[in-house]
């Protein structure tokens, strides 16, 4: 028992800052190599209202979805509470605006965005400020603008497949509060997916491991990620990702 106390206070301090914030590892130097499974699912999920549009990435870190869009995009945005992330972020990926601020007071004006991309983000944030971060991505978007949004399916597969969930409160959503949150906050939800099964419970539990363990970048070998990539694009229980559209 006492080592499961020692156990979660380090992985709180690794996954949260103060309020609730997260506190991550990272790497001075990306490149396509950052751009994991889930990333390039995130792309395929919503490239086709991407190209060519404004559009606003909440929850950045280092730009691996960035990458991604570099040159489909007509502006990027993006947004981190962590300042190195954005530095590493604009270093690499110069015509990025970055903007350090939280997703409840996002420092834009109303209707800027045509698109929002919210991908594995709203679990990190504090709790119970999910309605407000809906309402103020609502408000920076322009009038059916679409919002893009990932994040831990809540089940109980899902949840045993994550440590962080019973080590350092990290959330997972169901359908429905998804859907009510965003009915309240102004969006109608067109398409809701659900992805990701045992392997991407493993490369998750693995990735935790090098990341807050080892304290070490996941070695990239090339049979994983490519079963990665097939797995979080197939139908599962790890992953909710839906698309929204301003009403």
């Amino acid at each position: 028992m006492r080592l499961y106390y020692n156990l979660k206070t380090i992985v709180k301090w690794h996954f949260m800052k103060t309020q609730n914030q997260r506190l991550m590892t990272f790497f001075r130097k990306i490149d396509k190599a950052e751009a994991k499974g889930e990333h390039k699912f995130y792309f395929s999920f919503a490239k086709d209202y991407i190209k060519g549009k404004k559009v606003l990435d909440i929850g950045s870190w280092t730009g691996p979805f960035e990458i991604l869009i570099y040159d489909l995009a007509k502006e990027i945005t993006a947004v981190d509470i962590e300042e190195r992330a954005l530095k590493v972020l604009k270093r690499n990926l110069p015509k990025v605006a970055t903007v350090k601020a939280v997703s409840h007071k996002l420092p834009f004006r109303d209707g800027t965005f045509d698109v929002v991309c919210f991908f594995d983000v709203i679990e990190h944030i504090p709790a119970g400020y999910e309605l407000a971060t809906m309402q103020e991505i609502n408000r920076v978007l322009k009038k059916g603008g679409y919002l893009f949004l990932a994040t831990p399916h809540s089940n109980i597969l899902s949840k045993v497949f994550d440590p962080a969930y019973f080590l350092a409160s990290h959330r997972h959503y169901s359908d429905n509060s998804l859907l009510s949150m965003l009915k309240d906050s102004g969006f109608k939800v067109e398409k809701i997916l659900h992805r990701g099964s045992f392997f991407s419970s493993f490369y998750a539990l693995s990735f935790y491991f090098f990341k807050h363990v080892l304290r070490t970048k996941m070695p990239n070998i090339s049979y994983i990620e490519k079963t990665m990539e097939k797995d979080i694009a197939g139908p599962g229980y790890i992953q909710i990702a839906l698309r929204a559209k301003k009403s």
